[in-house]
C-alpha cells in the first residue's frame, strides 16, 4: 500500500488536504470517504484499518478535510484563509467538497467510485448521490448514519426550543453568522445560520429519519445503487430509538441494502477497527 498527501480543491476553490491510499497493483476503483461533524481526514483510528482493507482488496481509497472540519478552522482559497469549519458550514455545501473531489479521483483515471460516509459524512454522501446520480458511483457505504435533528433536540434537551428561537430572531435579522450557546460542541459555539439551517427536522441533512419509523424517505427510496450499512449496537449518536426500528426503516426505504450490527462498537468503533475492516473487505463493491 502507497500513501501519499494531496491537496484538491472543492469546486468553489477551498483546499482540501487529505491522504491518497493506493494498493500495489493498478486499480481504477477508490472509495472516497467523508468524515462526519466537526471531523477531519485523520482523527478516526478507524481509517488506518479500512484504508489497508480496501487497498489488500484492490482498491484506492482517500479520505480528506471537508469544510465542516473541526469546530472552527482555516482553509485556504487560493492565497487566502476562509474562517469555516462544523460552527458556520451549510449542509448544501458538502457538494462542492465531494464534487471536487469526485473530478479529480476522475482525472487520475478512476472510473469506479464508492462514496463513504461516517455519521454527518452519510447525510452528505446520499444527499450528492440524489443531487448528481453520478454513473461512475456505483455504490454507497454507511458507517453510523445518524437521525441527527433528533439527536441534537435529545442533546439540547430543555433548552431546544430557546435555541431555535435565539437562531430564528438572527437568521431574521440577518445575523445569520452570530455564535449562539450549542453544548453539543467541544467549544460551545455554533452559527445562527447553521444551525435553525441544517439541524432541524425537515432540514436538507434531515435524511435518516428513524424517529418516524414506519415512514417512506423520498430521497433513501430513490437511491438505485447498492448501500452497505455498519454501525455498533453501542453507538450512542445512532440509537436515537431501539436498534431493531432502526434496521427495518434502513430495509424498508432503501431497495438494494446490506446491514451489518457490530456487536460491542460505538459510534467511533472504538476496539472494533479490526472487526470493522474485516467487514468491509468482505462487501463485494
Amino acid at each position: 500500500m502507497k500513501q501519499e498527501l494531496v491537496r484538491i480543491n472543492s469546486i468553489d476553490g477551498l483546499e482540501l488536504p487529505g491522504i491518497l491510499y493506493t494498493p500495489d497493483i493498478e486499480t481504477k476503483k477508490i472509495v472516497i470517504h467523508v468524515h462526519g461533524l466537526s471531523g477531519n481526514f485523520y482523527e478516526n483510528r478507524f481509517l488506518d484499518y479500512i484504508a489497508r482493507s480496501y487497498t489488500n482488496n484492490g482498491y484506492a481509497f482517500i479520505t480528506f478535510n471537508n469544510r465542516g472540519k473541526d469546530y472552527i478552522t482555516e482553509l485556504l482559497k487560493e492565497n487566502k484563509t476562509v474562517i469555516i469549519g462544523s460552527s458556520y458550514e451549510l449542509f448544501e455545501d458538502s457538494t462542492l467538497d465531494i464534487g471536487g473531489i469526485v473530478n479529480w479521483v476522475k482525472e487520475k483515471g478512476f472510473n469506479e467510485i464508492s462514496l463513504e460516509g461516517h455519521s454527518y459524512g452519510c447525510n452528505k454522501v446520499v444527499y450528492y448521490y440524489d443531487i448528481r446520480k453520478d454513473k461512475s458511483i456505483k455504490n454507497i457505504i454507511l458507517l453510523a448514519p445518524c437521525d441527527i435533528a433528533k439527536e441534537f433536540e435529545i442533546y439540547l434537551g430543555d433548552l431546544y426550543n430557546s435555541t431555535i428561537e435565539k437562531a430564528k430572531k438572527l437568521v431574521k435579522s440577518n445575523k445569520g453568522q452570530e455564535l449562539i450557546d450549542f453544548s453539543v460542541f467541544a467549544n460551545g459555539k455554533i452559527s445562527a445560520k447553521t444551525f435553525y439551517t441544517d439541524y432541524l427536522y425537515n432540514s436538507k441533512s434531515d435524511i435518516f429519519r428513524y424517529r418516524e419509523k414506519n415512514s417512506k424517505s423520498e430521497i433513501l427510496s430513490k437511491i438505485d445503487i447498492p448501500v452497505y450499512i455498519i454501525f455498533g449496537d453501542e453507538d450512542e449518536d445512532v440509537l436515537t430509538q431501539d436498534k431493531d426500528v432502526i434496521i427495518n426503516y434502513l430495509n424498508k426505504n432503501i431497495n438494494n441494502c446490506k446491514i451489518k450490527l457490530l456487536q460491542g462498537a460505538n459510534h467511533m468503533y472504538d476496539g472494533k477497527y479490526e472487526e470493522l475492516a474485516t467487514i468491509v473487505g468482505k462487501y463485494k463493491l
